[in-house]
């Protein structure tokens, strides 16, 4: 029998209190949307404010959004620059955030299908607001990354998989599309039963790192070759990989959201599950939400803080 792992601490850095940002940029009434590292490792930060009347024409209620940039250095733990781009009012309500290129990526995870065809979920938006394009992805996404050529990855649960609000033919039955830019699918999983896509990342090399439900499984993949990893984990919503590749930090998963676990690749299995305690100066930290990319994470804490951390070459 396996003796139980010591707990390891997962240390952090604060980056930001997010209500000084809000009354520093004026945004006390907004809702804090979103947070992710982009493509560059800048962080970008959502936010929304809801207009009080809908739109006339499409009985959208409208919203005026703002996002916020900043430039890190996460070795050092520091902000090194800070840019706030606001995008004024945008006729449908939109709740994530990713970059793209140099401009935004916004979009909803639900999307009905009506019979003038799909909602187009999905507006490329530039930095001075001015909307460049708008497509669907599909209902049901559970997350989205975008690559460094602006590739655009989308996850789905289960709704968006078997089909809601109007889908006959879901988009997202696959459980896992890669897009361009403008929209047009260049990838679908053929291979995995995914009923509900539950987190994905990528490494350092940019593959893809996905894993899924019915089998509970970790697949990475350059869309030519796959390795597929059983765990220890069920129900995990985030993951982040470390720069060599064998080495992950997981959300805990059923009934234990806010908790964190590292675990380590042996073979064809990743290992014993080592509980992580994220903790900053000494203290432990008690996280509300979490984005987890790449060596890069972000951790908001039940405090208002934003905390960040970072894989180093051999581990943290």
């Amino acid at each position: 029998m396996n003796q139980p792992i010591k707990a390891k601490n997962l240390p952090l850095f604060s980056i930001m209190d997010l209500n000084e940002l809000r009354r520093d940029t004026h945004l006390e009434d907004a809702v804090f949307s979103d947070f992710s590292v982009g493509w560059d490792q800048k962080i970008y930060l959502l936010f929304k404010q809801t207009a009080e009347s809908q739109d006339k024409i499409t009985a959208k209620t409208p919203a005026d959004y703002t996002v916020a940039e900043l430039k890190m250095d996460w070795a050092g733990g520091e902000i090194l620059d800070m840019a706030v781009f606001p995008l004024g009012r945008l006729k449908f309500q939109l709740h994530y955030l990713r970059a793209i290129g140099e401009n935004f990526l916004l979009f909803q995870a639900r999307c009905a299908y009506r019979e003038n065809g799909p909602e187009q979920n999905a507006w490329i938006v530039s930095r001075d607001g001015a909307v460049l394009s708008c497509f669907c992805l599909g209902d049901g996404i559970q997350d989205c990354v975008v690559k460094k050529d602006g590739t655009i990855i989308t996850s789905y649960f289960d709704e968006g998989v078997f089909g809601n609000y109007g889908w006959d033919e879901p988009l997202g039955a696959c459980g896992l599309i890669a897009w361009t830019s403008e929209g047009t699918p260049l990838w679908k999983n053929e291979k995995y039963p995914i009923y509900d896509c539950y987190a994905i990342s990528l490494d350092e090399e940019e593959n893809l790192w996905f894993y899924y439900y019915n089998e509970f499984r970790l697949v990475r993949t350059n869309f030519k070759e796959d390795a597929v990893f059983e765990l220890p984990i069920e129900g995990s919503g985030a993951f982040s990989v470390a720069p060599s590749g064998d080495t992950f930090l997981f959300e805990g998963g059923y009934q234990k959201h806010g908790k964190f676990y590292f675990l380590t690749a042996r073979g064809g299995r990743l290992g014993q599950k080592q509980k992580a305690v994220p903790t900053c100066d000494g203290k432990k930290v008690s996280v509300e939400r979490c984005s987890l990319l790449r060596s890069r994470m972000l951790f908001l804490g039940k405090n208002g803080v934003l905390y960040g951390g970072i894989w180093g070459s051999d581990g943290l």
